[in-house]
């Protein structure tokens, strides 16, 4: 079941609406943005299988949870000065240029925790992603990315991108999707694959304690960015690397290598 949302003219808003939530409900833009406006204590926002190809969330001052899953192409911030703790789920991101991709976050400057689901992704064209963010993400604590394929070369510049971008995190949790067909947008190259460590040279995480692996295939863009995290940190306490099920030889080979590390 769903529902559309229609704002009367006479609509003046929630004045003491602290949390809202949306599900399986279809809304245009503007009425969206006219909705959130209008909520001006609105801490806590969760929208789940909203119907829109675009929204705008601006001038939200008191705005510090925002969690999103549903099937939307962007989602624009603007004027979040406290928004902390963002989930984002879109089932397909689409990025048509550059700013795209560096609006999601240039807005955010209070992140603390930022999870992503990066099932489906339409890159637009073949150079949408920097090397790193033109702001740094100095308040980022956590970064959580679920549903990534490491071995396709867009999603893995988002992870880089975002991890580069990030000196002050602490914790880094990926779990990976793996295509069984090896069926990948674009699979990364033995190029890309080689420069990922001195892409790494100048930076150190002074902060970061905890970092996790799940569903992993430990193919050598892993086991390249593995050696990264080993390296950098000098706070690291604990690793978890937990890889896909794979033959008990492979295991114990990969085992020795990233003992090595």
């Amino acid at each position: 079941m769903g529902c559309e949302i229609q704002l009367s003219c006479f609509f003046k808003g929630f004045n003491k609406l602290i949390r809202l939530i949306l599900k399986s409900v279809s809304l245009s833009s503007d009425t969206f943005e006219n909705l959130i406006s209008n909520c001006p204590l609105l801490e806590d926002l969760v929208l789940k299988d909203t119907d829109n190809s675009y929204l705008i969330i601006s001038n939200s001052l008191k705005l510090r949870s925002f969690v999103f899953r549903g099937d939307i192409q962007l989602i624009h911030l603007e004027n979040v000065p406290v928004l902390s703790n963002v989930l984002y789920a879109p089932r397909e991101l689409v990025l048509e240029d550059e700013d795209d991709f560096v609006n999601i976050f240039s807005s955010i400057v209070a992140l603390q925790c930022f999870s992503m689901d990066l099932f489906e992704f339409d890159n637009g064209t073949t150079k949408v992603i920097p090397t790193r963010l033109p702001s740094v993400l100095n308040c980022l604590k956590c970064l959580f990315m679920s549903w990534i394929t490491l071995g396709e070369f867009f999603k893995l510049s988002f992870a880089l991108c975002i991890i580069k971008s990030s000196p002050n995190l602490e914790e880094i949790e990926i779990k990976e999707f793996f295509f069984s067909d090896g069926d990948y947008f674009e699979s990364v190259s033995q190029e890309v694959v080689d420069e990922i460590l001195p892409s790494f040279s100048d930076i150190t995480f002074n902060h970061l304690r905890t970092v996790k692996f799940y569903d992993i295939p430990l193919e050598e863009v892993e086991i390249q960015l593995i050696k990264v995290l080993l390296a950098k940190p000098p706070t690291l306490v604990k690793m978890v690397i937990k890889p896909r099920q794979m033959e008990t030889i492979k295991s114990l080979n990969l085992l020795a290598e990233i003992t090595k590390f």
